[in-house]
């Protein structure tokens, strides 16, 4: 049985292999199946015959843009469509394949004719992006080696690694997906540079700054007066990865910091098996039913008063038999579930015993915390999550919301268990609620006006680079034939 690892893993590579580049090297992973005709009958040589020409220094082949027709049948086909079967449907399909693969082939043309190249510092980002990815992946799969029980860890995970490579449908080893990746981060780094280029001169009028500081606070204003709930994403989503600025703040928010701790692995079949048959013995006696059987078989008769029902034996055949069989599948299943979370529990545990000590909370959420926010997004290790306490909050559990609402600035909640999830809370204060003045949000502002404006320089360069028919000559005779053979 293939586990959760192994198939973020999987999906992991295959969202490389087809949205990293547009234009794959290998076949998408669904491809074959998808379509019997183009890739699975074509030759190595025919794949290679050149398709598009964009100026002198870019080629798009026959079987880049079969590769990627498959995919949209197989995107078809999992979403329940019928793929193309007419000939201008098909050519249809075809040709916005190739537009889309056109369009990033003229990015690398137009950035090698104005000499654009990668700095070495923006080559050691690119060399850094890889080697991330590359660790990421080896981690899950030295993970699932020794989850295996491998004798030799690392040649296993190597092993796994060409696995899920051949299970995307691409032909390379582990050192050619490397530069696979290497390759297609370089590319886009490459695109990333010729934007900034062509918007390098982009600026914002002091009146374009002013409307759009009035139509954002107006929207926002409207928005988060309507569903408060709905700031908090909008303002972490800024925090993290810029944007527009929030202007207006609803009441009820505060910041919280917190630690969680999950277990590691997964919980056991026998534990799912015992779930499964308590739900069904609950389901057809009834929980209320059971408790109050358990209640008297057990002497709690004011337990079982105090359910309001009055259970006697006859009422459920085979009654003490039923409960017992029930009270001792509960037992064996909250032994399991504890084993389970046991490791996680001793570790929330310390956590919370080094905090009671006076370790600040920000050194022990960095010593014992698991949500890759704080890491990935450090800022938020200074200013703390957003939590709606005025209303329902959308992401945070109902449970942690009440326990935050429990403490003062500054303290801490207990250990706080919530789907499998250890948490302790940190209540960082309460959101100032109100207007954000164009004075006080100047710079983000203006920096969102350059942006809109960046990106219409951009897209209209673009558009004329499309238009243009002297840079892309293409050879229909060697494509056309994709999707009818």
């Amino acid at each position: 049985m293939i586990n959760n690892t192994w198939k973020k893993a999987l999906s992991a590579l295959i969202a490389i292999a087809l949205t990293l580049s547009f234009a794959a090297c290998g076949k998408g992973a669904d491809n074959a199946s998808a379509s019997n005709a183009t890739s699975s009958n074509a030759t190595d040589s025919d794949r290679e015959k050149i398709a598009v020409k964009i100026g002198d220094t870019q080629t798009i082949t026959k079987g880049e843009i079969t590769d990627q027709y498959d995919y949209m049948v197989s995107m078809y086909t999992a979403y329940g469509m019928t793929a193309p079967t007419e000939d201008a449907d098909i050519e249809a399909m075809q040709d916005s394949v190739i537009s889309s693969l056109v369009t990033e082939k003229i990015k690398l043309y137009e950035a090698s004719l104005l000499g654009i190249t990668l700095s070495e510092e923006q080559k050691a980002e690119v060399d850094a992006q890889v080697e991330e990815q590359m660790n990421s992946y080896t981690d899950m799969f030295r993970e699932q080696a020794t989850e295996e029980g491998a004798a030799d860890v690392e040649t296993r995970a190597l092993e796994i690694f060409q696995e899920q490579i051949d299970a995307a449908g691409m032909e390379l080893d582990v050192d050619g997906f490397r530069n696979y990746m290497l390759e297609s981060y370089t590319d886009e780094a490459v695109k990333e540079a010729l934007q900034a280029e062509i918007t390098k001169d982009v600026t914002a009028t002091d009146e374009e700054i002013q409307t759009y500081y009035d139509d954002l606070l107006a929207s926002q204003k409207e928005t988060y007066t309507t569903t408060p709930a709905d700031y908090g994403t909008a303002a972490e989503d800024f925090q993290m990865n810029g944007g527009d600025p929030l202007l207006y703040t609803p009441e009820g928010y505060v910041r919280v910091r917190s630690i969680s701790i999950t277990p590691a692995g997964e919980v056991s079949e026998e534990y799912t098996t015992l779930q499964d048959e308590m739900a069904q013995i609950e389901s057809d006696y009834g929980t209320a039913a059971l408790e109050a059987l358990a209640a008297k078989y057990t002497e709690q008769g004011a337990a079982a008063t105090d359910t309001g029902i009055n259970v006697t034996t006859e009422d459920i055949e085979g009654g003490a038999e039923l409960v017992s069989d029930y009270i001792s599948k509960k037992a064996a299943a909250d032994a399991l579930y504890e084993e389970y979370i046991k490791e996680a529990r001793e570790k929330a545990n310390e956590a919370y015993a080094s905090l009671e000590a006076g370790t600040s909370f920000e050194d022990v959420l960095e010593k014992y915390g698991e949500d890759t926010m704080y890491t990935d997004y450090p800022s938020f290790v200074d200013t703390g999550l957003l939590m709606y306490v005025g209303g329902e909050d959308t992401v945070w559990a109902e449970d942690l919301v009440k326990a935050v609402g429990l403490l003062k600035d500054g303290e801490h909640s207990a250990v706080i268990l919530i789907d499998d999830v250890f948490y302790i809370l940190q209540l960082v204060g309460s959101e100032p609620a109100g207007e954000r003045s164009l004075t006080d949000a100047f710079d983000d502002i203006k920096a969102a006006v350059i942006a809109k404006n960046g990106e219409t320089v951009w897209n209209t360069q673009l558009e004329a680079w499309e238009n243009d028919t002297s840079i892309v000559t293409y050879y229909e005779d060697v494509y056309r034939s994709i999707g009818k053979e």
